[in-house]
């Protein structure tokens, strides 16, 4: 995968977007599963259209050097770590950021804050231990329609 897409994959919790319904919240009183915890990530894809037109699907690596690590804490902060690897002159160069913001719920809609970025709004369901995230991204380039749908499913560690 070519790190632009990694990187763009990566953003929305990015987590990177994450699909519909369960109720979840970071208060104390909410039923159902809790999003409160740790989640690594499990796989992604992303998506792209042009002028509504599939110009096919990229999934992410997701190793050891290729990942997404979240932890929802139970006062509406978070944390995430980010690691990608890619290949430049033969070399194997692994990058890692980490990030922290804050997050509520509502319904199935998870708002994310990046300290000193805008908030951003995904779909999301949490199962058991897994939590889908799903996340559109709409652009015009050179004067076409973009539309990027990303998937990106976490297990609760």
């Amino acid at each position: 995968m070519n790190q632009s897409r990694k990187k763009r994959a990566m953003t929305p919790l990015e987590v990177e977007a994450f699909a519909t319904t369960l109720p979840t919240s970071c208060n104390s009183d909410a039923e159902g599963p809790s999003l409160v915890g740790t989640w690594l990530q499990a796989s992604g894809a992303t998506e792209e259209f042009t002028n509504n037109v599939s110009d096919g699907i990229a999934t992410d690596t997701i190793d050891a050097d290729n990942f997404i690590r979240i932890t929802f804490y139970a006062d509406g902060t978070f944390d995430d770590l980010k690691s990608y690897s890619y290949t430049e002159n033969g070399d194997v160069i692994v990058e890692t950021s980490t990030d922290v913001g804050t997050y509520s719920v509502n319904g199935n809609l998870l708002s994310v804050a990046y300290d000193g970025e805008d908030t951003q709004t995904v779909e999301f369901t949490l199962s058991g231990t897994q939590l889908g995230i799903a996340h559109v991204e709409e652009f015009t380039e050179n004067g076409n329609q973009k539309r990027l749908v990303i998937r990106t499913t976490y297990h609760r560690q």
